[in-house]
């Protein structure tokens, strides 16, 4: 079929041809974006799941939601190497700058301002933020980061709520927020509802972003919405796999639906892929898609899927990280005993458990039970299984 028109989008975020099964986590989203502009609190909310999901696609999606109700909106991808005191510093200057484009030199914008750069400088990767006014004393300037976001937060917000304006801060890979910044984050939130300010925290992580907040903030589950975001039910799969190509005329078979629903378990990521090369492969002038046209793509779409989605995370571990998941890959699908990891390995725990910490730490594994590990990527042990043999 023409591969200009091919209405399926791979990629990091890229918003799908259909984006189905979504459909009540994002009436969430526009219910707390209506709620906060109407003066009505409701709880933040936190997307955790594992990789290719379509957290990053719901993120980019609250964005548009957000803009087209007004929000000054900032969207920001945590890494492993991000600092987030820089980061979150950085974003409140790019926000207050929005604000005092339209509400220049307003009293409480000024104050604002002051307690940026109060923060700023108690950042040595920030710095002075070059803001032309005197820092604001005692606020902002405590050196202590949690006590400092609170005042930041703070005075933001009730600069947004004197002027009217409305701000939406947005988290991916929410994961690798150290502890101490999380716990600042989770402040600052709740200081935002006691006050009744209209700043929304809207995140996204990996399934252990649950311990995470938890440990930072004994009472984060009380500030966040946590919704999971799982793989797609057999129809909204096959809505997945057919919306896309219906509203170009195309049509599929059923065995071919069934095909991909198994080559893709559901997972929305792995769907835009197959279905991308299924269309590429088929004939050109094709309006319907068989079996066979999936059969012929299948390599076509494996092997792209294994050298970037699954090989490029390989990459970034060690040599001792890869022997581990090798082994729990031998041990077929997850989740794994620890316990059973350690026996295979024949390792004593203590040389195992940094590995292991490692490995949770860089987003590889996470822990769904207590003494239980496994993949945070989709079909990762499949792809390690075929990578190894390859290379024996």
């Amino acid at each position: 079929m023409d591969p200009v028109k091919n209405p399926y989008r791979p990629g990091a975020g890229l918003q799908p041809g259909t984006l189905a099964g979504r459909e009540k986590v994002i009436e969430k989203a526009e219910i707390l974006l209506k709620r906060v502009k109407a003066g009505a609190p409701q709880r933040s909310i936190m997307l955790y799941g594992l990789r290719g999901m379509g957290k990053t696609v719901l993120l980019n999606r609250f964005r548009e939601i957000a803009r087209g109700e007004n929000y000054i909106v900032h969207l920001h991808e945590m890494s492993e190497k991000d600092d987030f005191k820089s980061v979150i510093t950085r974003a409140f200057k790019k926000i207050l700058l929005e604000i005092d484009r339209v509400e220049q030199a307003k009293d409480l914008l000024k104050k604002a301002f002051r307690v940026l750069k109060s923060v700023s400088l108690n950042i040595p990767e920030v710095g002075d933020v070059s803001i032309d006014l005197e820092k604001m004393t005692g606020w902002g300037d405590s050196g202590n980061f949690e006590s400092d976001l609170v005042d930041l937060v703070e005075s933001i917000g009730q600069a947004a709520k004197e002027y009217q304006k409305f701000v939406c801060i947005l988290i991916d890979e929410t994961q690798y927020i150290d502890e101490r910044s999380l716990a600042a984050l989770i402040a600052a939130n709740h200081n935002v509802s006691q006050s009744n300010l209209p700043i929304v925290f809207i995140c996204a992580g990996l399934p252990q972003i649950l311990a995470l907040t938890g440990d930072a903030k004994s009472y984060a589950e009380r500030l966040f919405e946590f919704v999971k975001i799982n793989g797609l039910s057999r129809m909204e799969t096959m809505e997945a796999i057919v919306g896309p190509a219906r509203n170009l005329g195309v049509l599929f078979d059923p065995e071919a639906v069934e095909e991909l629903s198994r080559l893709t378990g559901g997972y929305p990521y792995f769907i835009q892929e197959f279905c991308k090369f299924v269309w590429d492969t088929a004939p050109r002038e094709a309006l319907r898609v068989t079996k066979a046209d999936v059969l012929a793509a299948q390599a076509e779409a494996q092997n792209p899927l294994d050298d970037s989605f699954f090989k490029i995370r390989l990459d970034r571990a060690t040599d001792g990280e890869k022997r581990l998941m090798r082994s729990m890959s031998e041990m077929g699908s997850g989740p794994y005993k620890w316990n059973d990891v350690i026996e295979k390995m024949d390792k004593a725990s203590n040389t195992l458990s940094p590995v292991r910490a490692s490995l949770i730490k860089k987003g590889f594994l996470y822990a769904p039970a207590y003494g239980v590990l496994d993949f945070t990527v989709p079909k990762f042990d499949d792809f390690l299984r075929r990578h190894f043999s390859r290379a024996a």
